[in-house]
């Protein structure tokens, strides 16, 4: 079973991947900000981070540098709904893995989950 933390600040983009996520054997963590994240406890450790990038206070690639250190062997994803290259570049050379564009659909997750890399 995979261990999934999404972080989004639109309650309805974390309810539809807490349940996508669940119907395939997930188990889900959902934080609202980048400082819920940090405060979570990860001690069952993470396989998977969603994370979109504008995020209230602690902006995505902020909270991405500091779940960095805290679990190194985490796959993190990208999300969101705006041009944000600068931001996105930045969070690959932190080690990002993949960027997904908002509006996604449910074949973006599935595919992340089957995904072999990490």
């Amino acid at each position: 079973m995979k261990s999934v933390l999404v972080i989004d600040d639109n309650t309805e983009i974390c309810g539809f991947m807490k349940d996508l996520l669940e119907l395939h054997d997930c188990k889900v963590v959902i934080a609202g900000s980048g400082e819920e994240a940090l405060h979570k406890n990860m001690d069952l450790g993470i396989d998977i981070v969603f994370i979109d990038i504008c995020l209230p206070g602690m902006d995505g690639v902020e909270t991405l540098r500091e779940l960095k250190q805290r679990l190194p062997d985490a796959r993190y994803i990208l999300m969101s709904g705006f041009p944000m290259e600068h931001k996105i570049e930045e969070a690959f050379r932190i080690g990002a893995e993949r960027f997904i564009k908002k509006p996604f659909g449910i074949e973006d997750i599935i595919d992340v989950l089957n995904c072999s890399n990490g």
